[in-house]
């Protein structure tokens, strides 16, 4: 358990020390709102359905739309692994006031391999390693062009108040991989905490705080972005 919780504490340090290297810092206030729809059709697959939508707050108009759709095989107790494919869209620029907007499409293939361990019977420790192949497509474009990988590490923390809800604690940083990448080898990091609630079998929400701290490509101007979400989860169970 030390060792578990020691790892993460390092890992929000290094972080932290991350978004410390700040220069130019734009703040931005955001919803999050979010539909994850998964399919139980055995005990090992689990397909799915995603989608998000980022709001700007202040004034309220759409920043991002995340569809996304795949599936989950459990390994073991412990150990899982996730294929996904993502469509994205970015709203340019990345200025809620903007007068004139345009839209970035991208395609994101994903892989991932995601790690629980219960410490004790109420508090468990999760881990995930998580690669995105990106190609984008900018405004005007015809096509979709390969940019760069993207390496996403998290850990984290839950903790079972009750047989209804369930704390959460995460971290997890982004690292750029690719021969453009020059300036913003360190993408992002995000910190969440949130509560989960359990309303029966088949349907949960989440809420919670999520910290948003961003390089853009220039090296030299980032983003702090304040994020409330909601999340409403929905299974179905086949088996």
């Amino acid at each position: 358990m030390l060792k578990q919780l020691g790892a993460l504490l390092l890992f929000i340090i290094f972080s932290f020390n991350l978004s410390a290297q700040e220069k130019n810092v734009e703040t931005q206030n955001i919803l999050w709102t979010r539909y994850l729809l998964k399919f139980q059709v055995s005990e090992k697959w689990t397909p799915f359905f995603d989608v998000e939508e980022r709001m700007y707050m202040f004034p309220f108009r759409q920043h991002q739309l995340l569809p996304s759709i795949g599936a989950n095989y459990k390994l073991d107790q412990n150990f899982s692994l996730t294929a996904a494919m993502m469509y994205f869209e970015l709203t340019l620029p990345q200025d809620p006031n903007a007068d004139f907007t345009e839209i970035q499409q991208e395609l994101r293939p994903q892989i991932a391999v995601n790690y629980k361990h219960k410490l004790n019977t109420k508090l468990s420790f999760l881990g995930r390693l998580k690669l995105e192949w990106r190609y984008k497509k900018p405004p005007n474009a015809d096509s979709y062009n390969f940019t760069n990988n993207r390496l996403r590490m998290r850990m984290g923390l839950t903790y079972d108040i009750n047989d209804k809800f369930t704390a959460k604690l995460l971290e997890e940083i982004h690292i750029n991989i690719g021969d453009e990448i020059v300036r913003n080898v360190f993408d992002q990091n995000r910190v969440t905490a949130g509560f989960n609630y359990k309303i029966n079998e088949k349907f949960q929400v989440e809420s919670g705080y999520l910290y948003w701290f961003q390089q853009s490509s220039s090296g030299v101007d980032f983003f702090s972005r304040n994020i409330v979400y909601f999340t409403l989860k929905h299974n179905l169970r086949f088996y």
